[in-house]
């Protein structure tokens, strides 16, 4: 289950009750991490030839399908560039409000971490990555 930042729960916190308008950049772009997030942010985040972070619903890549419940699935897979060189153990994924650098938004652990090396093509598949929000 994905888990909100800090930062995340602070922005939806002043929308709801401090009577500010609450805006993003944009679609959220996917991270993938070697190691542990957490609300305050961190973790280590993938190097490599060829990585860098998918963006939500840009051309080829999925989006989410927002129900009624507080749950979003995607509805197409999200597919990272060949792996151009190792880029180790991933464990976690990530949304970020930016395509470097910039502001965590959501953190999950995978179901089972992969090892990607150089050629590997990482990807979520549809119905792969599912937040809910209880």
């Amino acid at each position: 289950m994905a888990q909100a930042s800090n930062f995340l729960e602070h922005k939806f916190l002043t929308g709801l009750l401090g009577g500010s308008n609450v805006t993003f950049s944009g679609k959220p772009y996917i991270a993938l991490m070697k190691s542990s997030p957490s609300d305050t942010g961190g973790g280590t985040e993938v190097t490599g030839t060829n990585y860098a972070r998918v963006r939500v619903g840009d051309a080829g890549q999925g989006s989410f399908s927002v129900g009624a419940t507080g749950t979003a699935t995607n509805t197409a897979a999200f597919t990272f560039d060949d792996a151009g060189s190792a880029w180790g153990t991933v464990t976690h994924i990530a949304l970020f409000d930016s395509s470097s650098g910039g502001n965590m938004l959501l953190f999950a652990n995978l179901n089972a971490s992969a090892n990607v090396q150089g050629g590997d093509i990482f990807k979520i598949p549809a119905s792969g990555f599912i937040i809910t929000m209880d």
